[in-house]
C-alpha cells in the first residue's frame, strides 16, 4: 500500500537517506542534483516541525520524500505568501523507482494545495530535459525566463495551475 503523509522531526533521517541515495544515483550519471553538504538532518527536522516534510511509505518503509512549503523566498522572491505551494527535495529510493512515486507525491501536493485553496504548485529543477520532462508530464510548465544560477547549477522554475 502506498501512503504519503506529513511526518514528525524524528523522520528527518529517513528523508536525508532517501535524498542522498537519489543524489548518488544521479551523480553516477553526471547530474549533480544535491551534494551531501546541502542535506542536513537538522534542516529536515526543522521542516518537519513546520509541517513541511512528507514521506511516501510502501507498507512500513519510507521510500520517497518531498518538502511542501508555503513560501520560497530564495527561488520565488517576488511571489506573495500564500499564492502557491512550493515543492522541494523530491526523491525516491532506487528500489522503488519507476513505481509511480513521483505521481503519488505530486498528487498529494495537489490535494494539499486544493485544501488550502492555493492556485499554484511551483518548483525549481535543474535545467535540462531529464527532470524537466518528468515534471512536464505531471502538468508543470517552465516559466519563460533565463535559468537561475545557484550553487554552480542552472535551474529553471516551473509551475502548475490548479
Amino acid at each position: 500500500m502506498k501512503d504519503v503523509r506529513r511526518v514528525a522531526p524524528g523522520s528527518a533521517g529517513d528523508a536525508v537517506a532517501i535524498l542522498l541515495e537519489a543524489a548518488a544515483h544521479f551523480a553516477a550519471r553526471g547530474i549533480e542534483v544535491w551534494t551531501a553538504d546541502e542535506l542536513h538532518e537538522a534542516d529536515f527536522a526543522a521542516a518537519a516541525s513546520a509541517g513541511e516534510l512528507y514521506l511516501g511509505y510502501a507498507g512500513r518503509h519510507a521510500v520517497a520524500t518531498m518538502l511542501l512549503q508555503s513560501a520560497d523566498p530564495v527561488y520565488w522572491p517576488e511571489a506573495a505568501p500564500g499564492s502557491a505551494l512550493y515543492i522541494h527535495k523530491v526523491a525516491v529510493r532506487r528500489a522503488a523507482a519507476g513505481g509511480g512515486w513521483l505521481n503519488q507525491l505530486i498528487g498529494h501536493a495537489v490535494r494539499e494545495a486544493l485544501l488550502r485553496e492555493v492556485p499554484f504548485l511551483r518548483l525549481d529543477t535543474l535545467e535540462g530535459p531529464v527532470l524537466r520532462s518528468l515534471y512536464e508530464r505531471l502538468g508543470f510548465a517552465a516559466l519563460v525566463e533565463p535559468p537561475i544560477e545557484a550553487r554552480g547549477r542552472r535551474l529553471i522554475r516551473m509551475e502548475r495551475r490548479l
